[in-house]
Protein backbone atom coordinates (compact mmCIF):
# COMPACT_ATOMS: atom_id res chain seq x y z
CA UNK A 1 0.00 0.00 0.00
CA UNK A 2 1.56 3.71 -0.70
CA UNK A 3 0.03 7.20 0.57
CA UNK A 4 0.52 9.66 -1.58
CA UNK A 5 -0.09 13.79 -0.16
CA UNK A 6 -1.54 15.52 -2.93
CA UNK A 7 -2.78 18.38 -0.82
CA UNK A 8 -3.10 19.85 2.25
CA UNK A 9 0.92 19.25 2.96
CA UNK A 10 2.22 22.21 4.96
CA UNK A 11 -0.63 24.21 4.55
CA UNK A 12 -4.59 24.29 5.60
CA UNK A 13 -6.23 24.20 2.10
CA UNK A 14 -6.27 21.69 -0.58
CA UNK A 15 -6.51 18.55 1.10
CA UNK A 16 -6.20 15.27 -1.38
CA UNK A 17 -4.77 12.12 0.11
CA UNK A 18 -4.25 9.00 -2.09
CA UNK A 19 -4.32 5.80 -0.82
CA UNK A 20 -3.02 3.15 -2.78
CA UNK A 21 -4.59 -0.52 -2.59
CA UNK A 22 -4.43 -3.94 -4.29
CA UNK A 23 -7.95 -3.86 -3.91
CA UNK A 24 -8.37 -0.21 -5.79
CA UNK A 25 -7.05 3.11 -5.29
CA UNK A 26 -8.90 5.66 -2.86
CA UNK A 27 -8.94 9.15 -2.73
CA UNK A 28 -9.41 11.15 0.50
CA UNK A 29 -10.86 14.47 0.44
CA UNK A 30 -10.67 16.48 -3.27
CA UNK A 31 -9.88 19.93 -1.50
CA UNK A 32 -9.77 23.37 -3.47
CA UNK A 33 -6.92 25.97 -2.59
CA UNK A 34 -8.15 28.68 -0.73
CA UNK A 35 -6.37 32.10 0.18
CA UNK A 36 -3.50 33.21 -1.41
CA UNK A 37 -2.80 33.56 -5.22
CA UNK A 38 0.02 31.24 -5.95
CA UNK A 39 -2.01 28.90 -4.09
CA UNK A 40 -5.28 29.29 -5.83
CA UNK A 41 -3.46 28.86 -9.05
CA UNK A 42 -3.02 25.45 -8.00
CA UNK A 43 -6.50 24.53 -8.96
CA UNK A 44 -6.02 24.44 -12.51
CA UNK A 45 -3.10 22.02 -12.22
CA UNK A 46 -3.25 18.53 -12.60
CA UNK A 47 -3.73 16.65 -9.47
CA UNK A 48 -0.66 14.10 -10.42
CA UNK A 49 -3.06 11.26 -11.35
CA UNK A 50 -5.32 9.52 -13.76
CA UNK A 51 -9.07 11.00 -12.41
CA UNK A 52 -10.33 7.30 -14.22
CA UNK A 53 -7.60 5.50 -11.95
CA UNK A 54 -9.77 6.25 -8.90
CA UNK A 55 -12.45 4.25 -7.69
CA UNK A 56 -13.36 5.38 -4.90
CA UNK A 57 -13.46 9.30 -2.87
CA UNK A 58 -14.17 9.24 0.98
CA UNK A 59 -15.27 12.85 1.95
CA UNK A 60 -14.73 13.82 5.42
CA UNK A 61 -16.73 16.69 5.10
CA UNK A 62 -18.47 19.35 2.88
CA UNK A 63 -16.30 22.52 3.04
CA UNK A 64 -14.36 23.39 0.26
CA UNK A 65 -11.28 23.19 0.94
CA UNK A 66 -11.83 19.40 1.07
CA UNK A 67 -14.70 19.15 -1.29
CA UNK A 68 -14.02 21.93 -3.70
CA UNK A 69 -12.27 20.05 -6.69
CA UNK A 70 -14.78 16.99 -6.54
CA UNK A 71 -17.00 18.41 -9.71
CA UNK A 72 -13.39 19.15 -11.86
CA UNK A 73 -12.81 15.35 -10.78
CA UNK A 74 -15.84 14.51 -11.77
CA UNK A 75 -15.46 16.67 -15.07
CA UNK A 76 -11.83 15.43 -15.85
CA UNK A 77 -13.30 11.65 -16.23
CA UNK A 78 -13.43 10.76 -12.13
CA UNK A 79 -16.98 8.03 -12.71
CA UNK A 80 -16.41 5.72 -9.37
CA UNK A 81 -18.45 6.91 -6.09
CA UNK A 82 -17.74 9.28 -3.76
CA UNK A 83 -18.65 7.86 -0.31
CA UNK A 84 -19.52 10.43 2.40
CA UNK A 85 -22.21 10.73 5.23
CA UNK A 86 -26.22 11.77 4.20
CA UNK A 87 -25.50 15.64 6.07
CA UNK A 88 -22.53 16.08 3.81
CA UNK A 89 -23.87 14.81 0.28
CA UNK A 90 -26.65 17.37 1.10
CA UNK A 91 -24.23 20.19 2.16
CA UNK A 92 -22.11 19.62 -0.73
CA UNK A 93 -25.39 20.06 -3.35
CA UNK A 94 -25.80 23.62 -1.66
CA UNK A 95 -21.87 24.22 -1.95
CA UNK A 96 -20.77 22.81 -5.41
CA UNK A 97 -23.30 24.80 -6.97
CA UNK A 98 -22.50 27.63 -5.70
CA UNK A 99 -18.66 27.24 -6.20
CA UNK A 100 -19.37 26.63 -9.72
CA UNK A 101 -21.45 29.94 -10.16
CA UNK A 102 -18.23 31.61 -8.90
CA UNK A 103 -16.20 29.27 -11.50
CA UNK A 104 -18.00 30.65 -14.12
CA UNK A 105 -18.20 34.06 -13.03
CA UNK A 106 -14.35 34.26 -12.57
CA UNK A 107 -14.29 32.94 -16.34
CA UNK A 108 -16.61 35.43 -17.76
CA UNK A 109 -14.18 38.35 -15.82
CA UNK A 110 -10.90 36.72 -16.83
CA UNK A 111 -12.35 36.22 -20.56
CA UNK A 112 -13.12 39.80 -20.88
CA UNK A 113 -9.39 40.75 -19.42
CA UNK A 114 -8.25 38.38 -22.07
CA UNK A 115 -10.28 40.00 -25.27
CA UNK A 116 -9.08 43.57 -23.14
CA UNK A 117 -5.33 42.55 -23.71
CA UNK A 118 -5.47 41.02 -27.28
CA UNK A 119 -6.09 37.51 -26.36
CA UNK A 120 -2.98 36.07 -25.60
CA UNK A 121 -2.79 31.97 -24.87
CA UNK A 122 -5.80 30.58 -24.92
CA UNK A 123 -9.10 31.66 -23.53
CA UNK A 124 -10.00 31.28 -19.89
CA UNK A 125 -12.13 28.68 -18.70
CA UNK A 126 -14.04 27.91 -15.47
CA UNK A 127 -12.24 24.83 -13.14
CA UNK A 128 -16.15 23.22 -13.93
CA UNK A 129 -19.67 24.42 -14.42
CA UNK A 130 -23.20 24.35 -12.76
CA UNK A 131 -23.69 20.94 -14.64
CA UNK A 132 -20.19 19.72 -13.60
CA UNK A 133 -21.46 20.18 -10.55
CA UNK A 134 -25.01 18.60 -10.36
CA UNK A 135 -23.91 15.73 -12.25
CA UNK A 136 -21.09 15.41 -9.79
CA UNK A 137 -23.60 14.46 -6.95
CA UNK A 138 -25.21 12.43 -9.07
CA UNK A 139 -22.17 9.44 -7.56
CA UNK A 140 -22.20 10.48 -4.29
CA UNK A 141 -23.17 7.35 -1.99
CA UNK A 142 -24.64 8.58 1.44
CA UNK A 143 -23.86 6.39 3.96
CA UNK A 144 -24.68 6.71 8.14
CA UNK A 145 -22.13 7.24 10.88
CA UNK A 146 -20.68 4.23 12.11
CA UNK A 147 -21.81 1.75 9.70
CA UNK A 148 -18.60 -0.52 8.03
CA UNK A 149 -18.95 -0.07 4.70
CA UNK A 150 -17.45 -3.07 2.63
CA UNK A 151 -15.97 -1.45 -0.77
CA UNK A 152 -14.54 -4.78 -1.60
CA UNK A 153 -13.89 -8.01 -0.27
CA UNK A 154 -10.81 -6.36 0.84
CA UNK A 155 -11.27 -2.71 1.59
CA UNK A 156 -13.65 -1.42 3.99
CA UNK A 157 -14.51 1.88 5.55
CA UNK A 158 -16.40 3.41 8.53
CA UNK A 159 -17.18 7.09 9.21
CA UNK A 160 -17.13 8.50 12.60
CA UNK A 161 -18.51 11.91 13.57
CA UNK A 162 -15.57 14.16 13.73
CA UNK A 163 -17.34 16.82 15.86
CA UNK A 164 -16.22 19.49 13.36
CA UNK A 165 -19.06 20.34 11.36
CA UNK A 166 -22.78 18.71 10.08
CA UNK A 167 -21.86 15.43 8.80
CA UNK A 168 -17.91 15.53 9.17
CA UNK A 169 -16.34 12.79 9.69
CA UNK A 170 -13.31 11.09 10.72
CA UNK A 171 -12.45 8.12 8.36
CA UNK A 172 -11.66 4.82 9.47
CA UNK A 173 -9.67 2.46 6.36
CA UNK A 174 -9.25 -1.37 6.02
CA UNK A 175 -6.95 -2.63 3.71
CA UNK A 176 -5.92 -6.10 3.39
CA UNK A 177 -2.45 -7.19 1.58
CA UNK A 178 -1.03 -10.83 1.36
CA UNK A 179 -3.44 -12.04 3.92
CA UNK A 180 -2.75 -9.21 6.24
CA UNK A 181 -4.87 -6.31 7.20
CA UNK A 182 -3.86 -2.67 8.16
CA UNK A 183 -6.18 -0.15 9.42
CA UNK A 184 -5.53 3.63 8.63
CA UNK A 185 -7.45 6.50 10.18
CA UNK A 186 -7.69 10.06 8.70
CA UNK A 187 -8.50 12.69 11.25
CA UNK A 188 -10.34 14.98 8.53
CA UNK A 189 -10.58 18.38 10.47
CA UNK A 190 -11.78 17.51 14.50
CA UNK A 191 -13.99 19.51 16.77
CA UNK A 192 -13.56 20.33 19.80
CA UNK A 193 -15.38 19.16 22.97
CA UNK A 194 -18.92 20.99 24.55
CA UNK A 195 -19.48 23.14 21.68
CA UNK A 196 -23.45 23.85 21.07
CA UNK A 197 -25.74 22.08 18.43
CA UNK A 198 -22.82 18.97 17.41
CA UNK A 199 -21.69 16.03 19.27
CA UNK A 200 -18.87 16.32 20.90
CA UNK A 201 -15.90 14.04 18.08
CA UNK A 202 -15.73 10.59 18.28
CA UNK A 203 -12.30 9.16 17.98
CA UNK A 204 -11.79 5.75 16.13
CA UNK A 205 -8.83 3.73 17.93
CA UNK A 206 -6.77 1.11 16.30
CA UNK A 207 -4.53 2.89 13.75
CA UNK A 208 -1.71 1.30 12.37
CA UNK A 209 -1.31 4.52 10.59
CA UNK A 210 -3.02 7.99 11.28
CA UNK A 211 -3.43 10.73 9.62
CA UNK A 212 -4.54 14.08 11.49
CA UNK A 213 -4.99 17.65 10.68
CA UNK A 214 -3.15 20.50 12.56
CA UNK A 215 -4.85 23.80 12.34
CA UNK A 216 -4.03 24.55 15.87
CA UNK A 217 -1.40 22.32 16.75
CA UNK A 218 0.74 25.19 17.92
CA UNK A 219 -1.47 26.08 20.08
CA UNK A 220 -4.38 26.64 22.78
CA UNK A 221 -7.97 27.74 22.17
CA UNK A 222 -9.14 30.17 24.99
CA UNK A 223 -12.02 28.18 27.42
CA UNK A 224 -15.37 28.40 25.82
CA UNK A 225 -16.63 30.17 28.07
CA UNK A 226 -14.48 33.14 28.07
CA UNK A 227 -15.38 33.40 24.46
CA UNK A 228 -18.87 33.52 25.16
CA UNK A 229 -18.25 35.85 27.97
CA UNK A 230 -16.15 38.20 25.94
CA UNK A 231 -18.83 37.88 22.71
CA UNK A 232 -21.27 38.86 24.73
CA UNK A 233 -19.19 41.91 26.05
CA UNK A 234 -18.34 43.26 22.52
CA UNK A 235 -21.60 42.74 21.51
CA UNK A 236 -22.98 44.93 24.95
CA UNK A 237 -19.67 47.74 24.48
CA UNK A 238 -20.79 47.97 20.82
CA UNK A 239 -24.18 48.29 21.16
CA UNK A 240 -23.42 51.22 24.09
CA UNK A 241 -21.70 52.98 21.47
CA UNK A 242 -24.64 52.90 19.07
CA UNK A 243 -22.47 50.86 16.57
CA UNK A 244 -22.86 47.53 14.57
CA UNK A 245 -21.09 44.38 15.35
CA UNK A 246 -20.25 42.35 12.03
CA UNK A 247 -19.15 38.97 11.96
CA UNK A 248 -17.61 37.20 9.00
CA UNK A 249 -18.46 33.72 9.68
CA UNK A 250 -18.64 30.25 7.50
CA UNK A 251 -22.01 29.86 6.00
CA UNK A 252 -21.45 26.53 7.39
CA UNK A 253 -20.80 25.99 11.10
CA UNK A 254 -20.07 29.27 11.76
CA UNK A 255 -23.33 31.15 11.62
CA UNK A 256 -25.58 28.82 13.25
CA UNK A 257 -22.81 28.08 16.22
CA UNK A 258 -22.95 32.43 16.72
CA UNK A 259 -26.67 32.52 16.44
CA UNK A 260 -26.77 29.68 19.01
CA UNK A 261 -25.05 32.10 21.75
CA UNK A 262 -26.30 35.09 20.44
CA UNK A 263 -30.18 33.62 20.75
CA UNK A 264 -29.25 32.51 24.67
CA UNK A 265 -27.99 36.34 25.08
CA UNK A 266 -31.18 37.65 23.92
CA UNK A 267 -33.33 34.69 25.53
CA UNK A 268 -31.35 35.65 29.02
CA UNK A 269 -31.57 39.63 28.81
CA UNK A 270 -27.78 39.80 28.64
CA UNK A 271 -27.93 42.00 25.55
CA UNK A 272 -31.51 43.74 23.86
CA UNK A 273 -33.61 42.61 21.33
CA UNK A 274 -31.59 43.99 18.20
CA UNK A 275 -31.68 43.35 14.77
CA UNK A 276 -29.56 40.55 14.24
CA UNK A 277 -29.36 39.99 10.23
CA UNK A 278 -27.75 36.83 8.84
CA UNK A 279 -26.69 38.21 5.15
CA UNK A 280 -25.72 34.86 3.43
CA UNK A 281 -27.66 33.31 1.24
CA UNK A 282 -25.94 29.96 1.42
CA UNK A 283 -25.88 30.35 5.78
CA UNK A 284 -29.57 30.55 4.82
CA UNK A 285 -29.88 27.20 3.55
CA UNK A 286 -27.65 25.40 5.06
CA UNK A 287 -29.36 26.53 8.43
CA UNK A 288 -32.22 24.88 6.53
CA UNK A 289 -30.15 21.63 5.66
CA UNK A 290 -29.06 21.74 9.52
CA UNK A 291 -32.31 21.09 10.67
CA UNK A 292 -32.98 17.99 8.45
CA UNK A 293 -29.98 16.31 10.21
CA UNK A 294 -30.93 15.95 13.59
CA UNK A 295 -28.94 12.70 13.79
CA UNK A 296 -25.88 14.80 13.87
CA UNK A 297 -27.11 17.04 16.80
CA UNK A 298 -26.04 16.65 20.96
CA UNK A 299 -28.43 16.40 23.53
CA UNK A 300 -28.50 19.54 24.41
CA UNK A 301 -29.60 21.01 21.01
CA UNK A 302 -31.98 17.81 20.79
CA UNK A 303 -34.25 19.33 24.11
CA UNK A 304 -34.17 22.89 22.40
CA UNK A 305 -35.81 21.53 19.39
CA UNK A 306 -38.44 19.72 21.71
CA UNK A 307 -38.93 22.83 23.74
CA UNK A 308 -39.52 24.64 20.61
CA UNK A 309 -36.60 27.05 21.39
CA UNK A 310 -34.20 26.77 18.45
CA UNK A 311 -31.51 29.19 18.03
CA UNK A 312 -32.01 29.27 14.21
CA UNK A 313 -35.54 31.51 15.47
CA UNK A 314 -35.63 34.27 17.66
CA UNK A 315 -37.21 37.36 17.90
CA UNK A 316 -34.97 40.03 15.62
CA UNK A 317 -33.58 37.80 13.92
CA UNK A 318 -33.96 39.11 10.16
CA UNK A 319 -32.88 36.57 7.20
CA UNK A 320 -31.48 38.83 4.03
CA UNK A 321 -31.76 36.61 1.08
CA UNK A 322 -32.10 39.13 -1.95
CA UNK A 323 -29.39 41.35 -2.83
CA UNK A 324 -31.60 44.15 -2.25
CA UNK A 325 -32.38 43.27 1.02
CA UNK A 326 -28.56 43.11 1.60
CA UNK A 327 -28.21 46.35 0.31
CA UNK A 328 -30.97 48.27 2.37
CA UNK A 329 -29.31 47.07 5.69
CA UNK A 330 -26.59 49.60 5.02
CA UNK A 331 -29.57 52.34 5.36
CA UNK A 332 -29.64 51.01 8.94
CA UNK A 333 -28.38 53.33 10.98
CA UNK A 334 -29.72 51.75 14.63
CA UNK A 335 -27.30 49.02 16.84
CA UNK A 336 -27.55 46.08 14.81
CA UNK A 337 -25.22 42.50 14.11
CA UNK A 338 -24.83 41.77 10.78
CA UNK A 339 -23.53 37.66 10.55
CA UNK A 340 -22.48 37.39 6.87
CA UNK A 341 -20.08 34.97 4.65
CA UNK A 342 -17.36 34.48 3.63
CA UNK A 343 -15.48 33.82 7.39
CA UNK A 344 -11.85 34.89 6.18
CA UNK A 345 -13.52 37.93 4.31
CA UNK A 346 -12.33 36.46 0.71
CA UNK A 347 -15.58 36.68 -1.11
CA UNK A 348 -19.27 37.16 -0.80
CA UNK A 349 -21.21 39.76 1.07
CA UNK A 350 -18.81 40.37 3.82
CA UNK A 351 -16.83 42.64 1.68
CA UNK A 352 -19.62 44.79 0.78
CA UNK A 353 -20.06 44.88 4.54
CA UNK A 354 -16.75 45.86 5.10
CA UNK A 355 -16.55 48.96 2.53
CA UNK A 356 -19.35 50.04 5.06
CA UNK A 357 -17.96 49.78 7.99
CA UNK A 358 -14.21 49.89 8.23
CA UNK A 359 -14.24 53.75 8.35
CA UNK A 360 -17.00 53.94 11.49
CA UNK A 361 -15.59 54.36 14.76
CA UNK A 362 -18.12 53.01 17.02
CA UNK A 363 -18.59 49.45 14.88
CA UNK A 364 -16.89 46.65 15.65
CA UNK A 365 -15.30 43.93 13.49
CA UNK A 366 -15.48 40.37 15.41
CA UNK A 367 -13.43 37.33 13.96
CA UNK A 368 -14.55 34.26 15.80
CA UNK A 369 -12.84 31.77 13.29
CA UNK A 370 -9.54 30.71 12.03
CA UNK A 371 -8.23 33.55 9.28
CA UNK A 372 -5.53 31.82 6.70
CA UNK A 373 -2.21 33.93 5.84
CA UNK A 374 -3.19 35.90 3.04
CA UNK A 375 -6.82 36.53 3.52
CA UNK A 376 -8.01 39.45 3.91
CA UNK A 377 -9.45 38.26 6.95
CA UNK A 378 -6.33 38.20 8.16
CA UNK A 379 -4.95 40.59 7.25
CA UNK A 380 -7.80 42.68 8.90
CA UNK A 381 -7.35 40.91 12.54
CA UNK A 382 -3.44 41.18 12.71
CA UNK A 383 -3.69 45.52 12.73
CA UNK A 384 -3.55 46.91 9.45
CA UNK A 385 -4.71 50.17 8.66
CA UNK A 386 -5.31 49.71 4.86
CA UNK A 387 -6.44 47.16 3.39
CA UNK A 388 -8.01 46.76 -0.20
CA UNK A 389 -11.10 44.87 0.05
CA UNK A 390 -11.86 44.58 -3.90
CA UNK A 391 -9.44 45.48 -6.38
CA UNK A 392 -8.28 48.87 -6.72
CA UNK A 393 -10.67 49.75 -3.76
CA UNK A 394 -8.39 50.42 -0.37
CA UNK A 395 -9.92 51.69 3.05
CA UNK A 396 -8.72 52.70 5.82
CA UNK A 397 -9.41 50.77 9.15
CA UNK A 398 -10.86 52.69 12.12
CA UNK A 399 -13.15 50.23 13.37
CA UNK A 400 -12.76 48.45 16.78
CA UNK A 401 -11.29 44.67 15.72
CA UNK A 402 -11.77 41.88 17.59
CA UNK A 403 -10.79 38.20 17.36
CA UNK A 404 -12.07 34.80 19.82
CA UNK A 405 -10.88 31.71 18.99
CA UNK A 406 -13.02 29.43 21.50
CA UNK A 407 -15.81 29.66 18.48
CA UNK A 408 -13.24 27.65 16.54
CA UNK A 409 -14.86 24.90 14.54
CA UNK A 410 -11.32 22.72 14.90
CA UNK A 411 -10.00 21.19 18.39
CA UNK A 412 -6.75 22.74 19.93
CA UNK A 413 -3.20 21.64 20.41
CA UNK A 414 -4.40 19.75 23.40
CA UNK A 415 -7.31 18.09 21.68
CA UNK A 416 -5.34 16.99 18.90
CA UNK A 417 -2.84 15.19 20.95
CA UNK A 418 -5.61 13.22 23.04
CA UNK A 419 -7.25 12.46 19.65
CA UNK A 420 -3.64 11.15 18.89
CA UNK A 421 -3.30 9.28 22.57
CA UNK A 422 -6.88 7.46 21.61
CA UNK A 423 -6.63 6.92 17.81
CA UNK A 424 -3.06 5.56 17.14
CA UNK A 425 -1.42 4.52 20.77
CA UNK A 426 0.47 1.76 19.04
CA UNK A 427 0.64 3.30 15.36
CA UNK A 428 3.41 2.69 13.30
CA UNK A 429 3.57 6.03 12.22
CA UNK A 430 1.70 9.52 12.18
CA UNK A 431 1.71 12.00 9.56
CA UNK A 432 0.57 15.77 10.12
CA UNK A 433 -1.17 17.57 7.86
CA UNK A 434 -3.71 20.45 7.14
CA UNK A 435 -1.68 22.86 9.02
CA UNK A 436 0.89 25.80 8.40
CA UNK A 437 4.38 24.91 9.01
CA UNK A 438 4.97 25.85 12.60
CA UNK A 439 1.40 24.18 13.59
CA UNK A 440 2.28 20.88 11.55
CA UNK A 441 5.89 20.78 13.08
CA UNK A 442 4.85 22.25 17.10
CA UNK A 443 2.32 19.43 16.72
CA UNK A 444 4.95 16.50 15.52
CA UNK A 445 7.54 18.13 18.28
CA UNK A 446 4.36 17.38 21.29
CA UNK A 447 3.62 13.91 19.24
CA UNK A 448 7.05 12.74 19.67
CA UNK A 449 7.48 13.92 22.94
CA UNK A 450 4.42 13.03 24.57
CA UNK A 451 3.46 9.66 22.98
CA UNK A 452 7.00 8.76 21.53
CA UNK A 453 5.29 7.19 18.19
CA UNK A 454 6.91 8.02 14.91
CA UNK A 455 5.66 11.14 13.34
CA UNK A 456 6.20 12.73 9.20
CA UNK A 457 5.16 15.90 8.16
CA UNK A 458 4.94 15.23 4.26
CA UNK A 459 5.99 17.62 1.85
CA UNK A 460 3.71 18.38 -1.10
CA UNK A 461 3.78 15.31 -3.30
CA UNK A 462 5.66 12.88 -1.07
CA UNK A 463 4.49 9.48 -1.45
CA UNK A 464 5.04 6.65 1.56
CA UNK A 465 4.98 2.78 1.17
CA UNK A 466 3.17 1.77 3.80
CA UNK A 467 4.06 -2.04 3.98
CA UNK A 468 7.88 -0.59 5.31
CA UNK A 469 7.17 1.50 8.43
CA UNK A 470 11.26 0.90 9.33
CA UNK A 471 11.97 3.39 6.24
CA UNK A 472 8.93 5.46 7.16
CA UNK A 473 10.17 6.36 10.17
CA UNK A 474 13.82 6.50 8.87
CA UNK A 475 12.62 9.15 6.55
CA UNK A 476 11.74 11.85 9.95
CA UNK A 477 14.85 11.55 11.61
Amino acid sequence: MRLSFLGGAHQVTGSKFWLQTPAGNVLVDCGMYQGQDHLRVQNNVSIDLEPADIDWVLLTHAHIDHSGLLPRLYKLGFRGRVVTTSATADLCQLMFLDSAHIQQEDAEFDLKKWRDRGRPGPPPQPLYTVQDAQQCLEIFQPVAYGERIQLSPTLAVRFCDAGHILGSASIEVWAAETGQEGKIIFSGDIGGPDRPILRDPQVPEGGDFVVIESTYGDRLHEPRAQSIARLKNIIQTTIQRKGHVLIPAFAVGRTQEVLFEIADFIRDGDIPQIPVFVDSPMAIEATEIFRRHPECFDAEMNQLIQAHRSPFGFPGLQITRTREESMRINDFHKPCIIISASGMCTGGRIRHHLRHHLGHHNDTILFAGYQATGTLGRRILDGTKHVEVFPGETHEVRCRVAGVDGFSAHTDRAGLLDWVRRAGSDAQAVFVVHGEPEAAFALRQAIVEELDLCVCVPDAFETYDLTDATAICAQTI
